[in-house]
C-alpha cells in the first residue's frame, strides 16, 4: 500500500511538505523548552528581560506552530477528498448512463439520492424539478454544479488565508525581535556588545523563518488544488449537462404540435372580399 502510495510524485511532495512543517514545529518547540525561548535568548544578552516582550515572543510562537498543524491537516484533507476519483468516480457515472438509456428512472432517482458522487447530487436536483420543466431542470443543475464548486473550493480557502498572514505573524515576530535589540542598546546606554543584540536579532530571524515556512508550503498546495478543482468541476459540469441532456424528452412531436399551435401573422388577402361579394 505504501509503494502504491508513493507512486504520486505530488504525494510524495506532500510528504515532503509534512516533513517541512514538522520540523518547523519541532523547532519552534526546541526553542521553548531548551534555551526558554528566543526572548530568554534576549535576557542572557541585557541580563533582564521585559515580561511583556516574553509573552508576545510566545504568543507569536504558538500561533505559528497552531497555523503549521492547521496547514498540515488542510493539505492531508484534500489530498484525501479532492480526487477525481472521489469527486467525479467513473462507476457511478457508468451507472447513471446505464439508468438514463433503459428508462429507469425510479432507480435513477432513488440512485443519485443516495449517491455522494458530483455528478449524481446535480442530477439528482434536476430531477426532483422534472414536473416544472426542462428549463427549471437545467437551473437546478446549474445551481447544484455552482453550490458543489463553491464547497470544494471552500475546503482550500484556508490554506490560502494562512499563506497571507504566514507572513504577516513573522513580520510580528520580526518587529518585536528588534525592538528587543533596541532595548538592549538603551539599556547599555548606546555602548551594547554585540552579544547584547544578538538576542533580539535571533527572535526576528526565527520569526520570520517560521512565518515563511507556513506561509511557502500553504501557498504552494492552494494553487495547485484551485487549478485542480477547477479541472474537476469542470468537467464534471460538462457531463453532468451530457447526461441531462439524455434524459430530455423528444421534441420532434412537441415541434409539430408547437407550430401548429404557434398564431400567423393577420395577412392582407381577406380585405378584397367585400369588394368583391358588392359588386356580385
Amino acid at each position: 500500500m505504501f509503494s502504491r502510495y508513493a507512486q504520486s510524485k505530488f504525494r510524495v511532495g506532500l510528504l515532503a511538505t509534512l516533513l517541512v512543517g514538522a520540523v518547523v514545529g519541532l523547532g519552534h518547540i526546541a526553542m521553548a523548552a531548551g534555551g526558554g525561548g528566543p526572548a530568554a535568548a534576549a535576557a542572557a544578552g541585557t541580563g533582564h528581560v521585559n515580561v511583556f516582550f516574553l509573552i508576545l515572543d510566545y504568543m507569536v510562537i504558538g500561533v505559528l506552530i497552531l497555523a503549521s498543524i492547521c496547514s498540515i491537516a488542510l493539505i492531508i484533507d484534500a489530498a484525501i477528498h479532492v480526487r477525481e476519483s472521489r469527486i467525479l468516480p467513473e462507476d457511478s457515472t457508468e451507472h447513471i448512463r446505464t439508468l438514463i438509456n433503459a428508462r429507469q428512472f425510479d432507480e435513477l432517482m432513488e440512485f443519485t439520492g443516495t449517491d455522494d458522487s458530483f455528478v449524481s447530487r446535480a442530477l439528482h436536483t434536476a430531477i426532483r424539478r422534472a414536473h416544472l420543466g426542462y428549463s427549471a431542470m437545467r437551473e437546478g443543475l446549474e445551481s447544484s454544479t455552482g453550490e458543489q464548486t463553491s464547497n470544494l473550493f471552500r475546503r482550500i480557502e484556508l490554506l490560502n488565508v494562512i499563506g497571507n498572514i504566514g507572513p504577516l505573524i513573522g513580520l510580528l515576530g520580526t518587529v518585536l525581535g528588534m525592538i528587543m535589540a533596541f532595548e538592549a542598546l538603551h539599556n547599555a546606554n548606546g555602548a551594547a556588545k554585540p552579544a547584547q543584540l544578538a538576542g533580539g536579532i535571533s527572535v526576528a530571524l526565527w520569526h520570520t523563518f517560521g512565518g515563511l515556512a507556513v506561509a511557502i508550503p500553504s501557498l504552494v498546495v492552494f494553487g495547485f488544488y484551485r487549478t485542480k478543482i477547477d479541472k474537476i468541476t469542470m468537467k464534471a459540469s460538462l457531463l453532468s449537462e451530457e447526461l441531462l441532456e439524455s434524459l430530455r424528452p423528444d421534441q420532434k412531436s412537441g415541434e409539430g404540435r408547437g407550430a401548429t399551435a404557434r398564431p400567423s401573422p393577420r395577412r392582407a388577402a381577406p380585405s378584397p372580399a367585400p369588394s368583391s361579394t358588392s359588386e356580385a
